[in-house]
C-alpha cells in the first residue's frame, strides 16, 4: 500500500518540517502571533503556488472521486492573512527553485498527501491555538487549520483509499519521490522565512 510506503519514506522530511513549523510551541500554547504569521504565509505561498496546478493535472475521473473542488485550501489562507492584515502582494519571492510534480496522478498524489496531511492535524493545531492566551478572541483567524471541520477524518481516509487505489507498484517511487520533494518545498521556505 503506498499511503504506509509514503508514511516511512517521507519520516524524515516530516520530522525536519515539523521542527521548523513551531510544533512545541503550538503544543504547549506559547506560540506567538508573529510565528502563527509564519505559519500562514509559508502555507499560503505553497498552497498559491500548488494547489490549482496540482488540482488541474489530475485525471478528471481521479479529481471528481476526491472531490477536489472542496478539497482546495487557499480560499481560507486568504481568509486568515486578511484577519492578520498580511499583504499577500508584499510576500517574499522564493529564494529557491520550487518543485511541482509532472502531470502523472502518482506525482500528483504524492504532493498532495503532503498537502492533506498538513491538514490531518489541523484540528488539534487549532484547539491548542485557541486555548493559547495570545489567540483569545482570534477565532476569525484560523480558518486554514480548521478547514475541514467534522469531515476531516473522513475526508482523509477517502483520500487515502483513492491514493492506494490510484497509485500502481510501478509509479511508487514517482509518488514518494513527488511527496520528499513537496516537503523539500515547505522545508526550504520555512527556512527562509525563519
Amino acid at each position: 500500500m503506498i499511503a504506509n510506503l509514503l508514511r516511512t519514506e517521507t519520516a524524515e522530511n516530516h520530522a525536519a518540517l515539523e521542527s521548523l513549523m513551531f510544533v512545541n510551541e503550538i503544543m504547549n500554547n506559547t506560540l506567538s502571533i508573529e510565528n502563527y504569521k509564519k505559519l500562514l504565509t509559508i502555507n499560503y505561498i505553497i498552497h498559491q503556488k500548488l494547489e490549482n496546478k496540482l488540482a488541474n493535472m489530475l485525471d478528471n475521473d481521479l479529481a471528481d472521486r476526491l472531490d477536489m473542488k472542496n478539497r482546495l485550501k487557499l480560499a481560507a489562507l486568504e481568509k486568515d492573512l486578511a484577519y492578520w492584515q498580511i499583504d499577500s502582494l508584499t510576500l517574499p519571492a522564493l529564494n529557491f527553485e520550487l518543485f511541482v510534480a509532472e502531470k502523472n496522478n502518482a506525482e500528483v498524489l504524492g504532493a498532495l498527501y503532503v498537502l492533506e496531511g498538513a491538514t490531518l492535524g489541523g484540528n488539534v493545531i487549532k484547539k491548542h491555538i485557541l486555548a493559547n492566551p495570545n489567540f483569545s478572541n482570534h477565532e476569525g483567524g484560523l480558518n486554514y487549520y480548521g478547514v475541514y471541520g467534522e469531515e476531516l477524518g473522513s475526508k482523509w481516509k477517502n483520500f487515502v483509499t483513492i491514493l492506494n487505489e490510484s497509485v500502481i507498484s510501478a509509479d511508487y517511487e514517482r509518488c514518494v519521490r513527488s511527496a520528499n520533494e513537496t516537503f523539500n518545498n515547505l522545508i526550504k521556505l520555512s527556512k527562509q522565512l525563519n
